[in-house]
């Protein structure tokens, strides 16, 4: 292993802008016990580097330098998560167990091990277990300025707690977690299943919650889909791209109350049928291509004629929904919306021409 502790206290102390006389003071030292501390002339006392780190807001491990230079940290990590991985749960507890011996301090071992006990608790229905998850997660959080995967988090390390908790039958408790690191309602839908699932709640106690775990989920799915559709349309399989598209119609769709009136996802539906047409195109499906531009048209000039952004004709919406509102950047009018992507500059021609001739024909009719 590697300690820098000399370097560290200089680095953190210049990050937070202070100098070595205002770090002595904070700590009730003289500056030149700072000055010594920062050259390696001299160490400081461990309750002084543990108010430090409390100081500078890191772990102790990280303050003091602590580095494993042989892997075996990673090597413990990888065998417990194996050995998880196979549900060989007993024996992943006990040499889970070894490394937080052998290092109680370093983070992807403790937060392994908690993630470990959470699995094995949820599982085998082990509180005892769960009660020791929530410890080690709980520390994990402590340790966390030496993470340095992005997909773990406060707030992710926090859901796995309250999920312990709601598992253990403290609905309060969970709840309480839930509600106050729901960044971007990330947890609404979890929140409001926990309410509606237990007796001791009233069902209007779910319904913002409800409302946000709906909304959560059109909008996930618009941003998957049109990703999976530019990932194949890169790739040229126009067909699978055109399914992504049609799937997300048939999605939204299936969303709508009554599928002839209008709702504020017509608008999505109909750029993704005016994509589907260019599609078509591509695959040198001319007739399935008028078709879908002909849908999108009609589908964005019903929209244009009564256009709404509330909830308003859109299944599962409970408790006051009207305040919900719905935002977009296709454009200002779900036919300007069509028009802007069939007159890109990589567009086949024939998109425009099709839709000179549908709107003709539509202006007639009217006239008629």
């Amino acid at each position: 292993m590697k300690l820098s502790l000399p370097a560290n206290i200089s680095k953190l102390r210049k990050q937070h802008a202070m100098t070595q006389e205002q770090l002595a003071e904070a700590l009730g030292v003289t500056s030149a016990s700072v000055s010594k501390w920062e050259r390696g002339a001299a160490t400081p006392e461990l309750n002084l580097i543990a108010e430090m780190a409390d100081l500078f807001g890191v772990s102790f491990d990280v303050i003091v330098g602590f580095r494993v230079l042989n892997g075996s940290v990673v090597a413990l990590e990888e065998r417990v998560h194996q050995l998880q991985r196979e549900k060989k749960y007993d024996e992943a507890i006990t040499e889970a167990e070894k490394a937080l011996t052998r290092y109680p301090n370093d983070f992807r071992i403790v937060y392994r091990a908690g993630e470990l006990y959470a699995v094995a608790s949820i599982e085998r229905h082990n509180k005892k277990r769960l009660l020791r998850c929530i410890e080690l997660l709980e520390q994990s959080i402590l340790l966390l300025s030496q993470n340095s995967d992005p997909n773990i988090s406060e707030v992710v390390i926090q859901q796995e707690i309250a999920q312990c908790y709601l598992a253990l039958g403290n609905h309060e408790k969970g709840l309480e977690i839930l509600k106050k690191y729901n960044v971007g309602g990330v947890h609404n839908a979890l929140i409001a299943f926990t309410y509606t699932g237990n007796s001791g709640f009233a069902p209007e106690d779910a319904e913002p919650y409800m409302m946000g775990a709906f909304g959560n989920i059109a909008v996930s799915a618009v941003h998957s889909m049109l990703a999976y559709a530019n990932y194949y349309i890169k790739k040229e399989d126009y067909a699978s791209g055109r399914d992504a598209l049609l799937w997300l119609v048939d999605l939204l769709q299936g969303a709508k109350v009554d599928k002839k009136a209008v709702a504020y996802v017509d608008k999505v539906i109909a750029s993704c049928c005016s994509e589907c047409a260019n599609l078509s195109l591509l695959l040198g499906e001319e007739e399935k291509a008028e078709s879908y531009l002909r849908l999108a048209y009609d589908i964005a000039k019903a929209f244009d004629a009564a256009p709404t952004y509330q909830m308003r004709n859109m299944k599962f919406c409970v408790g006051d929904f009207e305040k919900a509102t719905a935002y977009d950047a296709l454009g200002e009018t779900a036919v300007s919306s069509v028009v802007k992507q069939i007159t890109q500059e990589n567009r086949d021609k024939r998109l425009i021409q099709f839709w000179d001739k549908i709107t003709q024909e539509d202006a007639c009719g009217g006239a008629e």
